[in-house]
């Protein structure tokens, strides 16, 4: 099939009414998208009936002045009539309520939002090979002084203030360091004794007994750097570790927990495998009624600090079922198996797919969406359930909505959630695209998103989902390749500024370099086919 093919299905999916992301009470499900500023895919919006109005007139009016009208008995309608006439770009809507002469009533409501591109079939290539980038970005990150500490010195650098977070840079760190071993295995010695050091640093770190935490790697740790203003002002990061010391965010030790599963495989040292079961022992026993656990908890009580829940399906969920696959012990299954209804009974029908962040404050409903938990599960569903074609169904639209929400193929929106640089204007035509935005919170693109939503295209074209799905995850990752730069760095933050390339994040370009792999791993096994 060509690419300008796949653009015309890509398009066509956008317009459906049946490939649309959900809305709507009068089907169940609430309208999520009340602080969403762009779409992709046709949507529709929760505007309140007039009393004894039986027809609504819809004028969209684009960014040139055409005005694009309709007209049914909803209040609430999918924009179906007018969305493939509709250019990218800022559109107007009104709905107004009509006397049953067809004259205007009353304002019913009125949304203002940027309509996205679809998927364009071309995009810029790669510039080189997906196994060479990653093992390019791989040696620019063993070349650096926050990993050369590690390897020397086995605890990590004061100057590094990402250090503050340990459960979730060790985590990354040592998935990656397995990564570059395996890849690289000339270079393999250096890197697994970083993975080592790093782990059994965490590990040392560990709350054990006396704590109401016992064995829960931290969230948050200062020590390694006693004064941080002694090497300048105190950066965004010191700051939000500083604020939050002293909490545990339930996500992260769950990472941990899935890190210290893979050194066990990778050495047989029952060290490693303990730490797993002290972790996934504390979840299966603390996993509340509903199926989730309470996101925030005080490190020097043990007890909740908000009624937020973690959403489980990136982290929970993959750390409970591969130490059920390790152990064989039932009650890991149990607890994954009781996380995965939790999802399906609550956040695929709400569409809450709430941003989960250490550096970041909790939020409200629909206040701050992300797409890591949507792909999370649309990955897990496609790897566990591909057989099942309902489950397969949700995958597709949880992946409609992360691309709708999340992905900017051509030209971006004007504005973001939020400014970056607060009151400073603030100019989105300096982005890079394509690529993907992080949350509503962050509303800026990121290697990392790019590269999960490129992971989660992969699985549905792995589930038998089609050739577009992977035309989109090799445009996704394509991009990543080009965005690296000579010496091998990745950058987290591509929207063309200064400041934005010195805001860099060591986790982001390893996942960045997790994908890169995976999508090489695919061509060879293409290749190998043909």
């Amino acid at each position: 099939m060509t690419l300008k093919q796949l653009a015309d299905i890509a398009f066509e999916e956008c317009c459906s009414p049946e490939t649309t992301v959900k809305y709507g009470v009068k089907r169940g499900f609430p309208f999520w998208n009340a602080e969403s500023i762009q779409f992709m895919y046709v949507p529709a919006f929760h505007f309140t009936a007039v009393r004894g109005i039986k027809k609504y007139r819809y004028d969209a009016t684009d960014e040139a002045g055409g005005l694009h009208s309709f007209e049914v008995p909803d209040c609430c309608a999918l924009l179906t009539p007018v969305w493939r006439d509709l250019p990218e770009g800022i559109v107007k809507l009104t709905v107004t309520a009509l006397n049953p002469d067809g004259s205007d009533y009353a304002l019913a409501g009125a949304r203002t939002f940027f309509k996205l591109a679809s998927f364009p079939g071309e995009t810029p290539p790669a510039v080189r090979s997906y196994k060479e980038a990653a093992v390019k970005a791989y040696k620019y990150a063993m070349s650096q002084d926050f990993i050369q500490h590690w390897l020397k010195y086995g605890k990590p650098d004061p100057h590094y203030d990402l250090n503050s977070y340990p459960s979730k840079m060790i985590s990354a760190l040592v998935d990656a360091m397995l990564s570059y071993a395996r890849i690289c295995p000339g270079d393999a010695a250096d890197a697994l004794k970083v993975a080592v050091n790093s782990a059994d640093y965490l590990i040392a770190i560990t709350p054990r007994d006396g704590s109401p935490l016992k064995n829960i790697p931290p969230t948050y740790y200062l020590d390694f750097c006693p004064d941080p203003e002694a090497y300048g002002v105190l950066t965004p990061n010191w700051r939000a570790a500083t604020a939050y010391s002293g909490t545990m965010m339930m996500i992260y030790p769950a990472r941990a927990g899935l890190m210290y599963v893979s050194l066990y495989e990778q050495f047989g040292d029952r060290k490693y495998l303990d730490e797993a079961l002290n972790i996934g022992t504390y979840y299966a026993e603390t996993q509340e009624p509903n199926g989730s656990w309470y996101l925030v908890r005080s490190c020097e009580t043990g007890a909740n600090l908000t009624d937020n829940y973690v959403s489980p399906v990136d982290d929970l969920i993959p750390f409970m079922t591969k130490l059920y696959a390790v152990t064989n012990d039932g009650r890991f299954k149990s607890a994954a198996d009781r996380a995965l209804q939790y999802v399906l009974r609550t956040q695929v029908n709400t569409y809450n797919w709430e941003g989960q962040f250490e550096d970041s404050p909790l939020s409200t409903n629909y206040m701050n969406l992300t797409h890591y938990a949507p792909v999370g599960l649309a990955v897990y569903l496609t790897r566990y359930r591909a057989g099942d074609a309902e489950s397969v169904q949700l995958a597709r639209e949880l992946m409609r909505f992360a691309e709708d929400q999340f992905v900017v193929w051509k030209r971006p929106c004007p504005w973001p959630h939020q400014s970056p640089y607060g009151d400073v204007p603030y100019d989105t035509s300096l982005w890079h695209t394509p690529a993907a935005l992080e949350q509503y919170g962050w509303h800026v693109p990121i290697d990392a998103s790019t590269a999960n939503l490129a992971k989660g295209f992969l699985s549905l074209y792995n589930a038998g989902c089609g050739e577009l799905c992977l035309a989109k995850a090799r445009a996704l990752a394509d991009q990543l390749t080009i965005m690296q730069h000579d010496d091998g760095k990745i950058p987290t933050h591509w929207m063309n500024t200064p400041d934005a390339e010195e805001n860099f994040w060591w986790n982001c370009m390893f996942e960045s370099c997790r994908l890169l792999v995976e999508m090489a791993e695919h061509q060879d096994h293409e290749f190998k086919d043909e």
